[in-house]
């Protein structure tokens, strides 16, 4: 027997239904009801799952706020005054518990404070007099000249221990009148200020047990202490003494809610745009400007990667546009007057007072354009490649235009930088093949490309126009191209020669096109071949100007003459072996012959070769080795091409004990799990991120199943000798900052591999190993938002209470 719902159709039926043994079954009660609300969470699933996943964003967002204000709130900096102490002094209490200040009664203590310093408190080392009960409040009051209170603050009693400084915040920090010179002493003998101790009792036992002061026992300075029965008493001696010169608060706060709110928004908005078939390259351009602008808070001034010569260079060119001096008589950089106590030659500092120094300042304005005030920063005459510095240059000198401070202007030139790699990287997610544009989006999105772009550094713009090359180049060689994208590839390879020395070979990319696909139509001029070699021209050129000096100083010790003899005598010889070649091709016989003779050479010449490469110029003496160590250990002595070539063993083992130590940092490095300038300082996120970021970029980069492998064996060679010959170079480069005595190699870091980085996971797309089911780009793409906002959010704590190893 058959069961139905009933309606009226079924019972006008019955009997039929009847006949046919089926039973009209009655809805049970509510069921209609759940069964709606059913279908309304079906029908509204995104919604739901939009607001599940904003609510985990906003708790995972609240709960880093939170403990980072936690460890960080509250954290004060503390300068010593005096630090002789061989007595304690009694501070008078008022007369009783209801008076908490008659307005005389304390200990009147003469001070100095710095021109133009600001204090935040007062820490004092203060006795019980091992009474363990105490109660009531210590106050202290901040005089001027005049004996006017012009900082005030309060201690809880209970809190102070025996023989043991604490602090007193002021409720106000204060400012002394002046300019301040960090470098000035204090001068104890001519007091400026007067410090007001006194203290409020608990209840009758507090009155029997006295508060002390620690002092030294100095005639030459007076206190005096007014006591609450009227009477005045004249001591001699300084104070045990030490400023709160700085102070957290809740600074913290300020940067969680901004960071929160940016990876928050970035979240939920890749979420909509991804589940809504948004195109992928506006994921990258609105979901990358957000996580940009959140990189661009959470680093803290100059601690990007180089980011103190960027500012440098970009500043010395916004000097320039605005017709303002540039360098001194003795080249050093002029600076604006707002922006010369924060202009340095070295990475800048971390921890919680840098973003609190950074956020107080943000919004400074009304700084003169004019550049008066010499730097620490030397003017060099080594050209400018501009066009790695377009955005910067720009944000800066609009800056500077509008009259921000330092930490404003700064921010600007990272916007600005921001904003010209998300138009090149969202242009290249454009321009890359349908199944190829997964894995340049989440390439764009990781962490380090986007803490790169939020900062000053050129190779923000170095990622874009490699990006946009080699999507280019990948597409181009599946169709034909239109006469702007054939100018566009000779454009950005021409872009990329002067970029960075290492990134020369990725020009050859452009070799990967069919000629036929760069021809015009009804065109007869060769035009692919002549794209091909103007590229690759233009390219040299630049290259050859703007990293020329720098090859040539990497070669400075190798034997050059013997060098271009030899090449020109393997010239010649096989010039005349390819004209006997060209005689003999037709005799087998001959031609068998010819070729064994060949081989026969070239194994010998290997050997001797080897020997003379080895031997050029001999090597270092002893002598050499020991004088040639600097005061810090290093030696002036690095591995240069020439003592690479002497030392090919050496070589070897450092490359080989580099591998073992830095491996994971340079993969680190390629993510962006490591943050700012990991050569000073050492502020990795966590290693499960790294492994997630991987996972992210296979899932773009494998294929479906099914797909086929367009690129040959050929293509595929190709490809990968360019990635190893850019990975060569950057350890020939590293190496050749590396001194000798060192046992691993220095400077070498991952995100040197960045621009290739796409390439590799084209390879891997091609691959006929393994395959995926289903596309999972978009979700690769996602996982690779969430993988970056928490590096932000991880980071944020990492840089707060960064300390530097003892």
């Amino acid at each position: 027997m058959r069961k139905v719902k009933c309606s009226k159709a079924n019972i006008a039926l019955s009997p039929i239904i009847m006949y046919n043994k089926t039973v009209c079954k009655q809805p049970k009660a509510g069921e209609g009801f759940m069964q709606k609300i059913k279908d309304f969470c079906k029908r509204h699933r995104l919604l739901w799952l939009t607001l599940l996943l904003a609510l985990a964003a906003a708790a995972v967002a609240a709960w880093a706020g939170f403990d980072l204000g936690q460890r960080v709130d509250n954290q004060p900096v503390y300068e010593i005054v005096n630090d002789d102490y061989t007595r304690t002094v009694v501070i008078p209490a008022t007369a009783d518990a209801a008076t908490q200040d008659d307005g005389t009664t304390g200990l009147y203590l003469p001070v100095p404070l710095k021109s133009g310093q600001r204090i935040y408190g007062v820490r004092l080392d203060l006795t019980t007099h091992n009474w363990a009960f105490r109660q009531g409040t210590l106050y202290a009051a901040l005089l001027d000249a005049d004996g006017n209170a012009v900082a005030n603050g309060e201690l809880d009693c209970i809190t102070i221990k025996d023989d043991t400084f604490a602090a007193i915040t002021f409720d106000v920090p204060y400012t002394a009148p002046g300019t301040a010179d960090a470098e000035a002493d204090y001068d104890l003998a001519n007091p400026n200020m007067t410090l007001r101790l006194w203290y409020t009792p608990g209840d009758d036992w507090d009155v029997y047990h006295l508060l002390g002061l620690w002092t030294d026992a100095d005639t030459s300075q007076q206190m005096t202490r007014r006591n609450a029965n009227g009477t005045t008493d004249s001591i001699v001696g300084h104070p045990a003494l030490q400023y709160v010169v700085n102070d957290s608060g809740s600074w913290s706060h300020v940067i969680s809610r901004l960071l929160g709110v940016l990876t928050f928004a970035a979240v939920v908005a890749g979420f909509i745009l991804l589940t809504h078939r948004a195109k992928l390259w506006q994921v990258v351009l609105v979901c990358g400007a957000v996580l940009g602008v959140a990189f661009a808070f959470l680093t803290p001034p100059l601690v990007g990667p180089d980011e103190y010569t960027h500012l440098a260079k970009c500043y010395r060119q916004s000097s320039t546009l605005l017709g303002q001096p540039v360098a001194d008589d003795d080249d050093m950089l002029l600076v604006r007057s707002c922006d010369a106590p924060y202009f340095k030659n070295h990475t800048g500092d971390i921890g919680i007072y840098a973003y609190k120094e950074m956020l107080e300042h943000l919004g400074d304005v009304g700084c003169s354009g004019e550049t008066t005030v010499s730097s620490d920063t030397y003017v060099t005459a080594d050209p400018i490649n501009n066009t790695l510095y377009l955005g910067q240059i720009a944000g800066i000198t609009l800056a500077r235009m509008m009259g921000l401070g330092f930490h404003g202007m700064l921010l600007l030139g990272r916007l600005c930088n921001l904003a010209l790699y998300l138009a090149l990287a969202a242009a290249a997610v454009n321009i890359a093949p349908q199944r190829l544009r997964g894995i340049f989006a989440g390439v764009a999105l990781l962490a380090q490309p986007l803490q790169l772009a939020g900062s000053l550094s050129a190779d923000a713009a170095v990622l874009g126009y490699l990006f946009c090359f080699t999507a280019l180049c990948l597409t181009l060689r599946t169709r034909p191209a239109r006469w702007p994208e054939t100018v566009a590839a000779v454009v950005l390879a021409a872009l990329i020669g002067p970029a960075k020395a290492i990134y020369l070979p990725a020009v050859l990319l452009i070799f990967m096109i069919p000629d036929a696909n760069l021809a015009l139509p009804g065109k007869r001029w060769p035009v692919g071949p002549i794209a091909k070699v103007l590229a690759l021209v233009l390219a040299a050129i630049g290259w050859v100007q703007v990293n020329m000096g720098a090859a040539l100083y990497a070669a400075r010790d190798v034997d050059t003459v013997g060098i271009l003899r030899a090449g020109g005598a393997a010239a010649a010889g096989a010039a005349l072996l390819a004209l006997l070649y060209w005689k003999i091709r037709r005799d087998p016989k001959k031609k068998k012959i010819f070729l064994g003779a060949i081989a026969a050479v070239v194994v010998l010449a290997i050997p001797v070769g080897l020997y003379k490469l080895t031997h050029m110029w001999g090597g270092l003496t002893p002598e050499q080795l020991v004088g040639s160590i600097q005061e810090n250990g290093d030696s002036i002595y690095t591995y240069s091409a020439g003592y690479i070539c002497r030392n090919l063993p050496n070589t070897a083992k450092l490359l080989l004990r580099s591998f073992s130590a830095q491996g994971a940092q340079w993969v680190q490095g390629v993510l962006g799990t490591a943050l700012g300038e990991p050569i000073v300082y050492t502020v990795d996120a966590s290693w499960v991120l790294g492994v997630g970021f991987i996972l992210a970029l296979l899932a773009a980069a494998l294929p479906q199943a099914g797909e086929t492998v367009p690129l040959g064996h050929r293509t595929k060679a190709g490809v990968w000798g360019i990635v190893l010959c850019v990975i060569a170079l950057s350890f020939v480069t590293a190496l050749n900052w590396t001194p000798i005595n060192y046992t691993t190699i220095f400077g070498l870091q991952g995100r040197y591999w960045l621009p290739v980085l796409p390439l590799v996971l084209a390879l891997v797309h091609h691959n006929r190993t393994f395959a995926v089911q289903k596309p999972a780009e978009r979700k690769a793409v996602f996982a690779m938002l969430c993988l970056t906002s928490f590096v932000i959010l991880q980071g944020a704590g990492l840089y707060a209470t960064f300390q530097m190893p003892s």
